[in-house]
């Protein structure tokens, strides 16, 4: 007979108002995370938070294991400690899954560190955190059906393009002690991935007439700036990979993130999309300012 696998508890810090247990599937729920969770997995009992739900104040020593997080870097061990909701699970692969599904649904700080078994204390952590964001992530009752959807199309997926896109998406967003430089050039790579494939020649027009033409159409973004940014990120990318600099990386980092965010979730939907047939079908179409 079997073992039956255990439920594993992941703590993650992002912001809501929801109060009642979200199920994302049967065996993945998520829930507010208790008082006594709180003291066993990090060694505190908060007395007081900010706006955004980070610990101000708290009574404890801290965490109450050997974590790599604590001690090497602060925002990390912040962040962690501040969790307000429990991911339950039995399964790591959705957990994965659902990870993948929070990031590239869009945009905010957060992310899954660790996993703890409750019954035998044991833990399993995860590399890298992808808990790179402007803002703390923020969940509303109208996001829970979206996620649910991105994350089926996730589950379902059986492609080794997008496993190894995600897995660079996941590492360019990581947080503490990734320059911009790297998150640049793993972002870029993958709109190559998409939009360039095993073309030679001509590749920065190429580069930014594909996306803009792609996402103009499925997205409605306004296809000459999306073709200005395109060039002035594939400029930087060349620059970096050249010279490892470029004073722009931070002025065009978001526009990268977020093109990069919406053209794997089209591929997620219709691989067809980026066929190399149908981006020169597209982009034969006459140019619209």
């Amino acid at each position: 007979m079997e073992k039956e696998e255990e439920i594993l508890l992941f703590p993650i810090h992002f912001k809501s108002k929801i109060e009642k247990k979200i199920f994302i599937e049967k065996d993945l729920r998520i829930r507010r995370i208790t008082e006594k969770e709180t003291k066993d997995f990090f060694g505190i009992k908060v007395t007081e938070r900010n706006e955004n739900g980070f610990v101000i104040f708290s009574v404890g020593k801290g965490f109450s294991f050997d974590s790599p997080f604590a001690s090497r870097y602060l925002n990390y061990e912040i962040f962690i400690i501040s969790s307000q909701f429990i991911l339950e699970s039995k399964n790591v692969k959705k957990v994965e899954y659902f990870q993948q599904t929070l990031k590239l649904y869009k945009d905010g700080k957060t992310g899954i560190s660790f996993g703890i078994n409750p019954k035998t204390k044991g833990i399993r952590f995860f590399y890298p955190i992808p808990f790179y964001g402007k803002e703390i992530y923020s969940l509303d009752e109208d996001d829970i059906p979206k996620i649910k959807e991105l994350f089926n199309e996730i589950k379902k997926t059986k492609n080794d393009k997008f496993n190894l896109m995600i897995e660079k998406f996941l590492f360019a967003l990581s947080g503490e002690g990734i320059k911009n430089e790297h998150r640049f050039l793993e972002l870029v790579t993958i709109l190559e991935m998409l939009y360039l494939g095993k073309d030679r020649g001509e590749q920065t027009f190429k580069f930014s007439l594909r996306g803009a033409k792609v996402l103009s159409k499925y997205l409605s973004l306004d296809s000459k700036e999306v073709y200005d940014n395109m060039r002035k990120i594939y400029e930087i990318r060349s620059s970096i990979s050249h010279s490892g600099f470029h004073k722009d990386i931070s002025n065009y980092l978001d526009s990268l993130i977020y093109y990069t965010r919406q053209s794997i979730r089209l591929f997620l939907k219709d691989v067809s999309i980026f066929s190399k047939e149908n981006l020169d079908k597209l982009c034969v179409k006459n140019w619209k300012d």
